[in-house]
């Protein structure tokens, strides 16, 4: 099964300068994390973590630029929804914008993928309780791209660097 099959095709966005009290009030509401946006590209993402390590753990900042995370790690939609659970286990993460082209098409969850492949789920819960790296054997197109530092499950080699989608595209 591939992302785009099961992923949110209408992910809510906050711009950088929202205030975190309102973003708290639209993740409440919506249960959800808020991909952060600033000229229709993905900026960030803001999390209840994020809300409560940084924020009130460390009285960051009063806007979502204070506390979001800048180094994002994004998913294609054309993979399957294993690489997407293998990323999400490497990292410690629950969700994965999707991006295509540069742009946002989406976010897939941990409860997306608990609502197709229940077994799956019980894998990625598994490999976040023990600390793994990764579940699955993955191939070596996944890392950080060494032009803009986000992570990636689409990188390629273009002359002697490892590359992002997007970045590829810049060199194009």
């Amino acid at each position: 099964m591939k992302v785009e099959e099961i992923m949110d095709k209408n992910p809510v966005f906050v711009e950088p300068d929202t205030t975190i009290q309102e973003v708290v009030k639209l993740m409440k509401e919506k249960k959800i994390g808020c991909v952060v946006i600033k000229n229709k590209k993905p900026q960030g993402i803001v999390t209840t973590r994020d809300i409560v390590y940084k924020h009130l753990g460390e009285g960051k900042g009063n806007t979502v630029k204070d506390i979001m995370t800048t180094t994002l790690v994004t998913v294609s939609p054309n993979k399957n929804i294993e690489d997407a659970a293998a990323l999400m286990v490497a990292k410690h993460i629950e969700r994965l914008p999707v991006i295509h082209y540069g742009k946002l098409v989406g976010i897939i969850s941990t409860t997306d993928i608990l609502k197709a492949e229940p077994e799956l789920y019980k894998n990625i819960l598994e490999g976040l309780k023990m600390g793994k790296g990764a579940f699955l054997e993955r191939g070596g197109d996944f890392g950080q791209c060494e032009s803009c530092g986000n992570y990636s499950d689409d990188l390629e080699e273009v002359e002697g660097q490892w590359l992002c989608e997007e970045c590829r595209e810049a060199k194009t």
